[in-house]
């Protein structure tokens, strides 16, 4: 009896995946923050802090946001964004519409050392931002 438990312990055992190794994708964002890049003299840059796990926040460039993340194997998106309602110069507007429109087409995050690049849907980088020190 002992030896039949030990058998179809050791065939279990064999017969686990190996544990998934560590992508550089899947890099905890949690307690991070960033800064997004941006044309020199741009008036207004916006930036990400990623909160507690599902949770994010930063700037527009004219706004407070905040948003829920959901962030898997599968990928991550911006859910339930919502911001201040400040009005600002016509530039920080366009910044602050076209981050909104960056965060709402995120479908994944690569982050490389100093880098964050969120992803949209067709594989193509939606925004860039480095690293806050």
């Amino acid at each position: 009896m002992t030896r039949v438990l030990a058998l179809a312990l050791l065939l279990a055992a064999c017969a686990a995946p190996p544990p998934a190794k560590s992508s550089p994708n899947a890099r905890p964002l949690a307690g991070t923050s960033w800064t997004m890049v941006h044309e020199a003299g741009a008036s207004a840059i916006p930036t990400i802090e990623f909160r507690e796990a599902g949770r994010a926040s930063g700037f527009t460039g004219c706004n407070q946001w905040f948003a829920q993340v959901d962030r898997s194997e599968a990928g991550l998106s911006f859910n339930s964004i919502g911001m201040t309602r400040r009005a600002c110069e016509p530039a920080a507007m366009e910044i602050e519409r076209a981050f909104a429109q960056s965060l709402s087409r995120a479908r994944a995050a690569q982050v490389d050392d100093e880098m964050l690049t969120l992803i949209g849907e067709d594989g193509e980088a939606v925004a860039r931002f480095e690293r806050e020190r």
